[in-house]
């Protein structure tokens, strides 16, 4: 997000270009997610459902972006011609970053099934909250690397400029984390499916997705409505804020003859964007860990306790709760900050400016990171939990063990032909049987499917998101194509001071579909 368009900017592509570059993003999560998710949710591996496609999913990223990173020395050891190796240097990065974005949904998708597999209804807001806290955390952690000069830190060790550095940090740093997640995580296994086998072709994977995106319970419908319209404002918003307040910084406070001097501009705009996304990541930490406990959960109801805070904010968070708002709420009071903020964004004239618009996004970030998620965890567990509870006697459609819960015989589960999902946070450890003043624990059997159709309703709007950027770059800056001397080398970025910043018109139209999305959360409370 941070380097690649000002990368591709660099190579010679247009504004226009890149953002049909950027097709890949929801182009990948339209068509990946979904599919992992059915396919993940009927796999009978004994690693469990989810495991092997995170492993498998995060080492294809990782070989993609060592590919990204050094296109131009892999197609120099096929290409001398220097015209044709700049035409093929573009194609195997564009080539790479569509790698990169169908792999890594493969990944996201698994992850996000797995909080609503593992967790209990009462616990999916915490456990979303937690997703969106590690991934603050693993923002920050490369903003700060991106902000930084890593060259002079690490020589040539990682690579010899900051763009190749970060695609090496970044892929060391995913495969860590999911080897950290499927070391730790005890994943159900799947025994046995509606069809028998567990086997399905894809025109019944994607029969099944399209007919379960038509047919929406109401309240799911909504939020998925909510969705679309929020991120047809983050669309543009994540991938061509850094380039906004990089260009914003050197259009308007850096002389020409500085300019002039710089050695690698990209790194230079990567840093400056970097730093503004450093704070925008760090105030989205705080907020994802002190805003849950100031936010009631959906389905409070059920919940025995209230989380206890750190003791060094107990106090404040104490007299906060006594007027904390529901979920709902703090998600509609989010899109409208959102929308708030980035209004102004075309009358920034100066970084600090910039930056501090892109910093108090923090706060909506963090809530749109666990909000949608949270409650779509509530609804899918609710929505099978009362069909097992209106048909007793029936299929349920799914039988899952964990690999610490064998103990059941198969013809237990035979004979009540129901779904063993087994949490052992439910389990008396004394007596072997079901507490009944624990939470009822999650299903998980539609997980899957229904994130996979959150997803279509959150990449849907990128696409309107990539079309709108579309139209504003073509019309606003068409832009040369850059020259191929090293005096030229910022003719990529729009630098005249009068004329408009198509990215902060596009980031304007976003914020007139947050205030969109604000209306869908509100109707929200009203569904049943």
């Amino acid at each position: 997000m941070t380097y690649c368009t000002p990368y591709l900017l660099q190579l010679g592509l247009t504004k226009s270009k890149t953002s049909l570059v950027w097709i890949a993003g929801p182009l990948s999560g339209l068509i990946i997610q979904p599919l992992i998710g059915v396919i993940a949710d009927r796999s009978r591996s004994k690693w469990g459902r989810r495991r092997p496609f995170m492993v498998f999913g995060s080492f294809v990223v990782a070989f993609c972006l060592f590919i990204l990173g050094w296109t131009a020395e892999i197609v120099g050891l096929f290409v001398k011609d220097p015209e044709k190796a700049k035409n093929g240097t573009i194609a195997l990065a564009i080539i790479s970053i569509y790698a990169v974005d169908f792999s890594i949904n493969v990944v996201q998708a698994c992850c996000r099934s797995l909080i609503v597999d593992t967790l209990p209804i009462p616990l999916q807001q915490t456990g979303s909250a937690w997703a969106g806290r590690m991934c603050a955390i693993g923002q920050l952690f490369a903003y700060v690397v991106g902000s930084i000069d890593t060259v002079s830190i690490f020589g040539s060790l990682l690579g010899d400029t900051q763009f190749k550095q970060m695609t090496v940090i970044a892929a060391l740093s995913l495969v860590g984390a999911v080897a950290v997640t499927s070391y730790s995580v005890k994943e159900r296994v799947l025994i046995s499916t509606r069809d028998g086998d567990g086997k399905a072709g894809a025109f019944q994977v994607l029969s099944q997705l399209f007919k379960t995106t038509f047919e929406l319970p109401p309240r799911i419908q909504a939020i998925c409505w909510a969705q679309f319209w929020a991120w047809i404002g983050w669309f543009p918003f994540l991938f061509y804020s850094t380039t906004w307040v990089g260009e914003t910084y050197f259009r308007y406070e850096v002389p020409k003859d500085d300019m002039a001097k710089a050695t690698d501009m990209l790194g230079e705009v990567g840093r400056v964007g970097s730093l503004s996304l450093t704070v925008f990541s760090s105030i989205t930490f705080l907020s994802s860990v002190l805003l849950p406990f100031c936010i009631q959960p959906p389905d409070t109801k059920r919940t025995r306790f209230t989380p206890r805070p750190p003791p060094g904010i107990a106090a404040a968070l104490k007299a906060v709760t006594a007027f904390r708002p529901d979920l709902q709420t703090a998600w509609l009071i989010s899109q409208i900050m959102f929308a708030a903020t980035m209004i102004f964004a075309p009358l920034a004239h100066s970084r600090a400016f910039a930056t501090f618009l892109v910093a108090v996004c923090g706060i909506p970030w963090a809530i749109s990171g666990w909000a949608p998620f949270a409650f779509m965890g509530v609804e899918i567990n609710k929505l099978t939990m009362g069909g097992a509870a209106a048909m007793p006697n029936s299929h349920s459609g799914v039988t899952m063990i964990t690999s610490a819960s064998l103990r059941a015989s198969s013809a237990a589960d035979t004979e009540l032909d129901v779904l063993r999902l087994n949490h052992r946070d439910s389990f008396d450890s004394d007596t072997d049987e079901e507490d009944p003043s624990s939470n009822t624990p999650s299903t998980g059997e539609l997980a899957g499917i229904y994130l996979g159709v959150l997803n279509v309703y959150t990449t849907l709007p990128q696409f309107v998101g990539t079309m709108i950027s579309w139209v504003v770059f073509s019309i606003l800056e068409p832009g040369p194509e850059p020259a191929t001397d090293n005096t030229s080398d910022t003719q990529w970025m729009n630098l005249d001071k009068d004329r408009p910043n198509a990215i902060a018109i596009c980031l304007f139209i976003g914020a007139i579909s947050a205030l969109v999305a604000a209306e869908a959360t509100r109707r929200l409370r009203y569904i049943l």
